[in-house]
């Protein structure tokens, strides 16, 4: 047997894979990058963010800010917690301190931007509102919600052309014409304009006869719509409508009016009734005893009529109306000592500077919020 055959063939020894140094040096750089990162994620790692989900969203809106600073406090570049810690401070109506975290939170949604925009309406500076409203139009033109809210402001500002062309884009909008033609009417209403006001509501009564879609009390709708219907001197149809009406939802205010109505038309009888009824229906309003004061002047019952213009007074010391007739009936019964001293006051009243008025608390013109 040959000598060849019957040597052992070794294996071959297996090549040794080494990574240049160059590759080496970087892998070793990437793992300790890694490790910083988990070391740093370690140290900040919170379950803060997670509870001031929960908390915001079950209504918890100050525990849901404290979990959100917290977690901002680890993790400062954390978009979610800005974006809730903005949403509390908005809907806790701190507006002007949101604004930071709305900046840090980036590209706001929609919802986000109504939350924001709303905060700002009901802030120090309810003004700063309209430009984050047109934001809001410009990335969903059919937003009736941000219309609605719009206007709210642009009626505290009395812009009545503004005013007048959102009533127009609502009118465009689909489930907009009655906040529209609502609108258009507030504003002639406010204007003193009462025939553009009537043709306004009377296309409400047309689109929603129910008055169900129409975003204002109704109580307010129908006072509108009857004091601009008397000033047109359509004093039928407001009786019919008010006559109507209150047969199944008293109404002092409303009551009231009936009675003016029917005065004017005539009817001292069923006014003073409807009087009487508007004063039992509202002990805090003043003007049912205003009008029975008139009627009793009218009828010569002048004691009547004092007991009325006090009480009037009582409830609404600065009227100047009241305060007018009261002074008038004190000369006519011969006390000059507190027909001054009620004139007295009517000057000081007229020589008081007149402030702007600002709804209280928040409380905007709900048609349209």
């Amino acid at each position: 047997m040959p000598q060849a055959a019957t040597r052992k063939v070794r294996p071959a020894r297996r090549a040794r894979f080494r990574l240049p140094r160059w590759r080496q040096r970087i892998l070793f750089t990437l793992v300790l990058i890694g490790l910083s990162m988990l070391t740093a994620w370690n140290l900040t790692r919170s379950d803060a963010l997670e509870q001031a989900r929960r908390a915001e969203a079950r209504g918890d809106l100050v525990l849901g800010l404290q979990h959100a600073l917290d977690h901002l406090g680890r993790q400062p570049w954390s978009h979610e917690a800005a974006l809730v810690a903005a949403r509390c401070l908005s809907r806790l109506d701190y507006a002007d301190e949101a604004e930071a975290y709305y900046r840090r939170a980036g590209r706001l949604e929609l919802s986000d931007l109504q939350i924001r925009a709303y905060g700002l309406v009901r802030g120090p500076h309810p003004e700063r509102a309209i430009p984050a409203y047109h934001e809001i139009l410009q990335r969903a033109p059919e937003n009736v919600t941000a219309m609605r809210r719009l206007a709210a402001v642009l009626l505290a500002q009395h812009d009545a052309k503004e005013l007048l062309e959102l009533s127009d884009r609502l009118n465009r909008v689909p489930g907009g014409r009655v906040i529209g033609e609502m609108l258009r009417g507030v504003v002639y209403h406010n204007q003193k304009n009462p025939q553009q006001a009537v043709a306004a509501f009377e296309k409400v009564l047309e689109l929603d006869p129910e008055l169900r879609e129409m975003p204002a009390s109704r109580g307010l709708f129908w006072n509108h719509f009857t004091a601009d219907l008397a000033a047109s001197g359509r004093l039928a149809e407001v009786s019919r409508h008010l006559t109507r009406l209150l047969q199944n939802t008293p109404d002092a205010g409303l009551m009231n009016r009936l009675g003016e109505t029917l005065f004017l038309q005539g009817d001292p009888d069923a006014a003073e009734r409807c009087f009487r009824q508007a004063a039992e229906l509202d002990p805090s309003s003043y003007a049912p005893h205003w009008n029975l004061a008139k009627l009793a002047i009218q009828h010569r019952r002048r004691a009547e009529a004092l007991e009325h213009l006090k009480r009037a007074r009582m409830l609404a010391p600065m009227q100047y109306a009241v305060l007018y007739n009261l002074a008038s009936l004190y000369r006519q019964l011969g006390q000059t000592g507190e027909a001054e001293q009620v004139q007295e006051l009517i000057r000081q009243l007229r020589d008081r500077p007149v402030a702007t008025p600002r709804p209280a608390n928040g409380q905007w013109p709900r048609y349209a919020l």
